[in-house]
């Protein structure tokens, strides 16, 4: 295997790793915001999406010889449930999650761009499909989350 496969590999296990923390605080999200059902209901849809990247990751991996890295899925998910947790501590949680969830669509879609960049330089056309697929979601998502902030923020402020 050529150095660069090994790199796409590596990166790939971020992606799987960065998704499987994405489910995770997905998931914590729509539980914790379920009086405001239509971030709750979003943050639900997308948790489901994030659930089929995971796997979709996975037959990546699988394709290019490789699996995920238990390692890093574990470091990077303790991450999520620690900053979860803190999170809560906050009395204006509603704001920071919407921030902090929007934060990470932009990682998300940063990682994505990358990614899709290096398959398609080392001719992996289903890596780079499956990228721009990613891509859409977490864009989509991104666009959504930035209308809800303003309301969000209001609905923090009203007395």
């Amino acid at each position: 295997m050529t150095k660069t496969k090994q790199v796409l590999i590596a990166w790939l296990r971020d992606a799987h790793a960065m998704e499987q923390t994405s489910v995770d605080t997905l998931d914590r999200l729509a539980e914790r915001l379920a009086r405001f059902p239509e971030l709750a209901l979003k943050f639900r849809e997308h948790w489901r999406e994030s659930m089929t990247q995971v796997e979709d990751i996975e037959t990546c991996l699988k394709n290019l010889g490789s699996d995920t890295s238990t390692f890093k899925d574990i470091a990077r998910r303790f991450l999520g449930i620690t900053q979860a947790y803190a999170v809560e501590l906050i009395p204006d949680e509603v704001v920071k999650d919407c921030l902090t969830a929007y934060t990470s669509r932009h990682f998300e879609i940063a990682t994505y761009t990358s990614l899709g960049a290096a398959a398609l330089a080392l001719e992996e056309p289903a890596v780079a499909r499956m990228c721009e697929e990613h891509l859409q979601q977490e864009r989509a998502m991104a666009n959504w989350l930035e209308q809800q902030i303003p309301e969000v923020t209001l609905e923090y402020l009203r007395p």
